[in-house]
C-alpha cells in the first residue's frame, strides 16, 4: 500500500474511534449550512469558519489544522460554559465530477478505474457479499483513496478482490467521511443522501474464469458446476440438458446418455463482459465432462490370472451412495459386493469376481439395470499374479522339505512380486496354522499322509481395516511336500539308564562318561533299561543301536555278555530292560553305548549344524582283588649262570608260579615274584665248562611285557638250588679225561624269556 494512503486511512480511523458525535461536512467556499435545528453553537471558530447562531459557514480554503472543528451545542449562549454535547464540521474539498460511464469495475482483480476531473484524495467506499458463503462470517467492505491519479481524468482505486459484480460502490469527496451519523450538504447548501454518491460504473469487466467446476457430479441427483459471479449470469443454455442459475452455481439435470459431457453457454447480464485476452465478450461457453463419483482401483489389487480373486475399489468420501445398492460389473460381468469399508480417504468396495486374463478391466457401478445411470467407473490396468515361495523350519534343526505330523514347523513366505503378501491357510484334511507372536506354524493332521500342496491367501496389508485381513485370491504352491513325521533326534541319556547295584545292593543310576568301579558281589546286578515311555510325540520315531560290550582284563572279548542291537523307538512305549548276561568276573570292563542312527530320510537334521547325533557311553569295571597269584610256561631262550664256574645255560624250560601287583584296571604290574621248577642245559654246551642237564627250584624276581592274551616276555633274576650232577671241563676232547670242576649246588641265574599261560586267581 501506498505510504500516503495507509496514513490517510489511519487518521480516519482514529478520528472515527475517536467520536460518536454526529458530523456535518460542507465542500469548502460552499453556502452557510444549518448545522443543528435548534439551540445554538458554542464558538469561537477558527480557519475561516464563519458562525452565525445555528448556521456555519466553511472556508473559502481550509487548511489542514482548520479542516475539521469540534463544536458544543447548548441551549443557549449562557449555557455554552456547562454544555457537554457536541457536533463535528467537516469541510471537504470540492466536489468531483465522475463519469460513471466511463468507469471500470474490475472485481476480481479488485480495482477500480474512475473516470472524471477533481479526483484527488476522492475515496471510494464499498460494500458486497461473495455469492455460497455465509453472510455472518464474510463481508467485503472498505473503503481507499485516489491519491495520485494517473491522468488528470483518471485514477485507479484499489479495492478488495473478489467482490461481486452488483457490489455498492460510493465515492466520498476529498478530506470528507462516510457513516450513517454524517450529513452531507454540496456547495449550495443542499442536504444530499446517500443515493447521490452511488457509483455505478459503467462496465464490469470479469477476468477469472466464470466457470470454477472441472466437471459435474451428477452420482448424487443435480450437478452443480461452481461460478464465480453467478449474479452477473442472466441466462445459461446447457443443449439438451436442464440448466439453473443457483446461488454461486449452475444447477444442471437431465443429462442424457453416458459418460457424457455437458456445454454450457453462459450471457452476462448488461454492463458485465468477460475478458478474453485484449477482447471483451458478453458470453462464456465451457464443456465439462459429467462427473459420476470418483471410483479408483487400489494399487496391488487388480490381478490377472487369478482364479475367483478379489479386486478392490475407493469411492470418493463425497459419494453418497451405498456401494451394496449399487450393480457392480467388471469388464460388463456382474460381480458380487463382498465387503464394504469406510475410511476418511473414502469407502473401501471388495469386489469378488471370477477372475480375468485380459490387460485391462473396467469396473462400472450403476444404480439399476432399469434406470442404468452410471454413478462411477473406472478402467485400470491387470498386473500378473505372484507367486507364493515357502521353506519349512524346525526351530533348532534346520529346514525340511516336509509337512511334520507331530510338532510344528515355521513356515516363511516370500513372492516373486507384488504389493501384498502371501498368508498360509489351513487345508483340511491335510494340515493346521497357527499363528505364535509373529511367527506362523503348520503342521500336519495326525491322520494325514501322502503329498500335499501349500495353500496361501494374497493379502495387501495398506488396505485399511478388516480388508487388510481379507484374501484377494487363493494359490497353491507349485511344488508337493511329503506330509509325514518329523523325528528328531533326542538325547539318548534321557532315553536310556544304565543301573548296577552298589554294595548294599541298592539300584544306582550310572551317569553317562565317567568310569565306575562295581563290587565283585553285585558284578551280576548291572542292566540297560529303554524308557521308550519318555519319548514325546513330538520327537517322532527313533532308531538308536545298543552295544554292550565286556572285556576280560586281559583285553579279550567275553562273548556271552555283549549285546549289538538296532531298536526302533515308537513315543509311549513300554519300559524295556536288558540286562548284562554272563557270569563276569575280577576286573572285567563294561561298555554300554548309545547311538541315533544315521538316517538323513527319517531325521530332520540341521544343514548348518552337522557336528553329529545324539549319543552316550557308560564305562563300569568290576572290582578285583591287589594280587594276582598265578601258573605258566616260561620257557628262556638262554640263561646266564652268574655263580662260579659261570657259563651259558642253552634251552630252558620250567613251570613258575607268578605273583605279582595289579594295578587298578585289573592288570599286573611289569615286576613279579616267580618260583617254581626249572629244566637247566636241556642242549649241551660247545664250550669248555660242559653243565650238565638238570632240574632246579627257582625263586627270584621276573619282570614280564604281556605280547598277546596269556603270554609275556620279560626278563628274570633267580636264586636256583640244582639238582644235577658234576660240573667237568673238557680236555682234548675226551670225555673220560674230562676234569671235574668243583661247584655249589645253588647259583644266581638271570636272562630272557617266553611265558605262555595265566592260570590262576587274584588275592
Amino acid at each position: 500500500m501506498h505510504p500516503a494512503r495507509a496514513l490517510v486511512l489511519g487518521c480516519l480511523l482514529v478520528a472515527t474511534v475517536a467520536t460518536a458525535a454526529p458530523v456535518v461536512q460542507v465542500p469548502e467556499g460552499g453556502r452557510a449550512v444549518e448545522v443543528i435545528p435548534k439551540g445554538v453553537l458554542c464558538g469561537p471558530v477558527r480557519g475561516g469558519w464563519v458562525l452565525e447562531g445555528r448556521t456555519l459557514k466553511p472556508p473559502t480554503r481550509a487548511d489542514d489544522a482548520n479542516r475539521t472543528l469540534e463544536l458544543k451545542v447548548a441551549a443557549d449562549e449562557a449555557s455554552c460554559a456547562t454544555a457537554t454535547n457536541t457536533v463535528v464540521v467537516v469541510a471537504t474539498g470540492p466536489f468531483p465530477r465522475i463519469d460513471s460511464a466511463s468507469t471500470t469495475f474490475y472485481p476480481d482483480d479488485g480495482r477500480l478505474e474512475l473516470k472524471g476531473t477533481g479526483l484527488k484524495n476522492v475515496a471510494i467506499a464499498w460494500s458486497g457479499m461473495p455469492r455460497g458463503v455465509d453472510p455472518k462470517t464474510t463481508s467485503l467492505d472498505g473503503q481507499d483513496f485516489c491519491l495520485e491519479p494517473n491522468a488528470p481524468t483518471e485514477c485507479a482505486v484499489p479495492l478488495t478482490p473478489g467482490l461481486p459484480t452488483d457490489a455498492t460502490l460510493f465515492w466520498v469527496p476529498a478530506y470528507g467521511r462516510r457513516g450513517a451519523d454524517v450529513a452531507t450538504y454540496d456547495a449550495n447548501g443542499r442536504f444530499l443522501d446517500d443515493e447521490y454518491f452511488r457509483l455505478r460504473p459503467g462496465r464490469t469487466v470479469l477476468t477469472r474464469p466464470l466457470v470454477q467446476s472441472s466437471g459435474v457430479d451428477l452420482s448424487k441427483g443435480p450437478g452443480y458446476a461452481a461460478v464465480t459471479h453467478s449474479e452477473a449470469i442472466a441466462s445459461v443454455d446447457c443443449g439438451t440438458a436442464r440448466c439453473e442459475v443457483t446461488e454461486g452455481a449452475v444447477s444442471i439435470r437431465n443429462v442424457p446418455g453416458l459418460n457424457p459431457t455437458v456445454a454450457l453457454r453462459l450471457r452476462l447480464v448488461p454492463r458485465v463482459f468477460f475478458a478474453k485476452g485484449d477482447a471483451l465478450e458478453t458470453s462464456f461457453s465451457e464443456t465439462l465432462p459429467v462427473l459420476a463419483c470418483p471410483l479408483t482401483a487400489v494399487d496391488g489389487t487388480v490381478l490377472r490370472d487369478a482364479e475367483d480373486s478379489g479386486l478392490v475399489m475407493r469411492l470418493d468420501p463425497a459419494c453418497a451412495h451405498d456401494p451394496r445398492g449399487l450393480l457392480w460389473t467388471v469388464n460388463g460381468a456382474r460381480v458380487r459386493v463382498e465387503r464394504v469399508v469406510k475410511a476418511q480417504d473414502g469407502t473401501y468396495v471388495l469386489l469378488r469376481t471370477s477372475g480375468t486374463n485380459e490387460p485391462q478391466v473396467t469396473v462400472t457401478a450403476i444404480t439399476s439395470r432399469v434406470d442404468g445411470t452410471v454413478v462411477a467407473s473406472e478402467t485400470a490396468d491387470t498386473k500378473p499374479v505372484p507367486d507364493p515361495r515357502a521353506t519349512l523350519e524346525l526351530p533348532g534343526h534346520g529346514a525340511i522339505d516336509f509337512v511334520p505330523t507331530n510338532r510344528p514347523a515355521e513356515v516363511t513366505v516370500a513372492s516373486n512380486g507384488g504389493l501384498g503378501r502371501f498368508v498360509l491357510r489351513p487345508l483340511g484334511g491335510a494340515y493346521t496354522v497357527t499363528m505364535r507372536e509373529s511367527t506362523t506354524l503348520i503342521q500336519g493332521e495326525a491322520t494325514a499322509g501322502g503329498f500335499v500342496s501349500l495353500r496361501f491367501g494374497y493379502r495387501l496389508p495398506t488396505l485399511p481395516a478388516e480388508l487388510a485381513t481379507s484374501d484377494l485370491f487363493l494359490t497353491n504352491e507349485r511344488v508337493q511336500r511329503a506330509v509325514r513325521e518329523a523325528s528328531v533326534p533326542t538325547n539318548v541319556e534321557n532315553l536310556v539308564e544304565f543301573i548296577c547295584a552298589d554294595k548294599e545292593g541298592n539300584d544306582e543310576k550310572l551317569p553317562p562318561s565317567r568310569p565306575h568301579r562295581l563290587e565283585y558281589a553285585m558284578r551280576n546286578t548291572c542292566r540297560v533299561i529303554i524308557h521308550r515311555e519318555r519319548l514325546t510325540p513330538e520327537e517322532g520315531n527313533q532308531e538308536i543301536t545298543l552295544r554292550i560290550t565286556v572285556t576280560k582284563s586281559d583285553n579279550s572279548i567275553r562273548g556271552e555278555s555283549s549285546v549289538d542291537q538296532r531298536l526302533f523307538l515308537r513315543p509311549k512305549g513300554e519300559m524295556r530292560v536288558i540286562p548284562v548276561q554272563g557270569n563276569l568276573g575280577q576286573y572285567d570292563r563294561i561298555l554300554v553305548q548309545v547311538a541315533h542312527v544315521a538316517d538323513e530320510s527319517r531325521y530332520a537334521l540341521s544343514t548348518v549344524d552337522r557336528t553329529g547325533l545324539p549319543s552316550a557311553q557308560w564305562t563300569a569295571i568290576v572290582r578285583g582283588g591287589m594280587f594276582r597269584l598265578y601258573t605258566m610256561a616260561t620257557i628262556p631262550a638262554g640263561l646266564y649262570r652268574a655263580t662260579q664256574p659261570t657259563g651259558q645255560l642253552a634251552i630252558n624250560f620250567g613251570v613258575l608260579s607268578r605273583l605279582a601287583l595289579l594295578n587298578n584296571e585289573g592288570q599286573e604290574r611289569l615286576l613279579g615274584i616267580e618260583m617254581g621248577l626249572m629244566g637247566l642245559g636241556l642242549v649241551p654246551q660247545s664250550g669248555d665248562i660242559q653243565f650238565p642237564p638238570t632240574l632246579a627250584a627257582v625263586l627270584g624276581l621276573g619282570l614280564r611285557v604281556p605280547i598277546g592274551p596269556g603270554a609275556a616276555v620279560g626278563a628274570q633274576a633267580w636264586i636256583a638250588r640244582e639238582f644235577r650232577g658234576d660240573i667237568t671241563r673238557r680236555t682234548n676232547g675226551d670225555p673220560t679225561t674230562d676234569i671235574v670242576v668243583p661247584s655249589s649246588k645253588w647259583s644266581f641265574i638271570f636272562g630272557p624269556s617266553i611265558s605262555v599261560g595265566n592260570v590262576g586267581f587274584n588275592l
